[in-house]
């Protein structure tokens, strides 16, 4: 069996891994990330598919470190990192053994689904972070519960759902817990401390919440159409994909040994139950949904947390041997990961992420600051074209019709104006334009394939 001490050196080797392959790839940041970025320009009380933690963590950074590529890369290694000692210190308040505590820790740390989020800067990494510091302080509310041990609990709850909407699950699965008598008792006899907890949650979020009130609960209807609801057609295939998905993302290995030592016995212990309330209902409602809707396989990323704790607490009693083949086969696939980061991979969904900066670089030889003006249809390329001349005298718009719905965040804050009669140059398709008023001209400048992109990128010139 691999020593814990041996796996926190391994460990080690790969966050330096980690760093290095991110100082010197070639890749470009995903869309999504700089957006993340811009919001960060433009700090709000919400935004409009977000709760803006994010945003105002990322501020926080980059005012003290700068906004390169690098070092926007290096905050999901810093909080997941942070996150595995979390789960280090769950891990032994539930057990009790600092050996199963530490291999807990580290086996989320090399788990393939932190390996891979490790080179995205989403919602997710701070959703998981505090979700996990929010599952810590209830299990200290459990053992001490105190008032301020409550008042923390609504704090870090709090947290996670301006982190993402989805740590609202937090309610539902506390909720559940409540079926156990002695937890029911332990918050009847606090009740005016739970009350308490619950007001702190409220004073948290109510500055978001405020914001949606102001913008017509702008967010959530962007939540709500991406649950897609109203488009119900049933697809148990895609249900199997998420399956899949979770598998993968935890690691095979521990998933598939888990079920064979997994018995009835296992759900007497408190903790265990504890485990699956905080793991199961997220991981069904959102595997209904892929059935009914669609499902990303991150939708229940904050189940893997339980689940994880779970299945290192099990296979740890029943064969140790299974966890450290487990846990150097997910190294092996770490190492392997940021090995294509290192090199620039292209291959896979590292295409997303290549030709950004060859187009900006194109752009120029346009003489795109002579232009002044860039009207990038797609969001994606957008915030990635605005990242990257965030520096230079350009003005950034983006199609939108008004009194049509609002599709993306920047059609709210940059919109082109119908009657605009100064000369720019355009990516899109001719179509997203046609609703301005005034007469122009449109003269096609370049048309070829970019990595990134899927179809061909137009590029045009407009004038009046």
């Amino acid at each position: 069996m691999i020593k814990a001490n041996n796996l926190i050196l391994l460990c080690a080797i790969f966050i330096i891994f980690k760093i290095i392959s991110i100082f010197f790839t070639q890749h470009d940041l995903f869309g999504d990330e700089a957006q993340y970025w811009l919001w960060s320009k433009e700090l709000d009380l919400g935004y409009f598919s977000k709760p803006p933690l994010l945003p105002w963590i990322i501020f926080l950074v980059c005012s003290v470190f700068g906004n390169s590529f690098f070092v926007i890369k290096l905050i999901p290694v810093f909080f997941y990192i942070l996150t595995s000692y979390v789960v280090f210190l769950i891990s032994k308040k539930l057990w009790g053994n600092k050996n199963l505590a530490a291999l807990a820790g580290l086996t989320f740390f090399v788990m393939p689904a932190v390996s891979f989020s490790s080179f995205i800067l989403s919602t997710d990494v701070l959703l998981i972070f505090f979700w996990s510091m929010s599952l810590l302080q209830l299990l200290v509310v459990l053992e001490k519960p105190f008032r301020i041990n409550f008042i923390f609990l609504g704090f870090f709850v709090g947290l996670a759902f301006l982190s993402k909407y989805a740590g609202i699950y937090f309610f539902l699965c506390l909720f559940l817990l409540f079926f156990e008598k002695k937890v029911r008792e332990l918050f009847y006899k606090n009740i005016f401390s739970f009350f308490l907890f619950i007001f702190v949650f409220l004073v948290v979020v109510s500055p978001n919440i405020v914001w949606n009130l102001n913008n017509g609960w702008i967010t959530f209807d962007h939540t709500a159409d991406n649950a897609a609801l109203d488009r119900i057609n049933l697809n148990f295939s895609n249900g199997f994909v998420f399956i899949i998905s979770q598998i993968i993302m935890v690691g095979p290995l521990i998933f598939f040994a888990f079920c064979f030592f997994f018995n009835k016995r296992l759900i007497d212990d408190f903790n265990n139950r504890l485990l699956f309330y905080f793991s199961v209902p997220i991981f069904l409602i959102v595997f209904v949904e892929g059935i009914l809707v669609r499902a990303n396989a991150n939708w229940a990323a904050v189940s893997l947390v339980a689940f994880l704790i779970l299945f290192v607490g099990v296979v740890f009693h029943s064969s140790k041997k299974v966890l450290s083949i487990n846990n150097l086969f997910n190294l092996l696939v770490g190492f392997s990961f940021f090995y294509l980061i290192a090199t620039s991979s292209t291959i896979g969904p590292f295409k997303r992420i290549s030709g950004v900066t060859s187009l900006a670089e194109d752009l120029r030889s346009n003489n795109i600051n002579e232009f002044g003006r860039l009207v990038v249809s797609d969001r994606m390329l957008f915030s990635n074209l605005r990242f990257i001349f965030y520096e230079d005298p350009i003005i950034f718009y983006t199609p939108y019709k008004q009194n049509s719905k609002i599709g993306h965040h920047f059609q709210k804050t940059n919109p082109l104006p119908v009657g605009i009669n100064k000369n720019f140059i355009f990516i899109g398709h001719k179509e997203d334009i046609i609703y301005l008023e005034n007469e122009y001209k449109i003269r096609l400048v370049d048309k070829k394939n970019y990595k990134f992109l899927k179809n061909e990128l137009s590029v045009y010139e407009v004038s009046f």
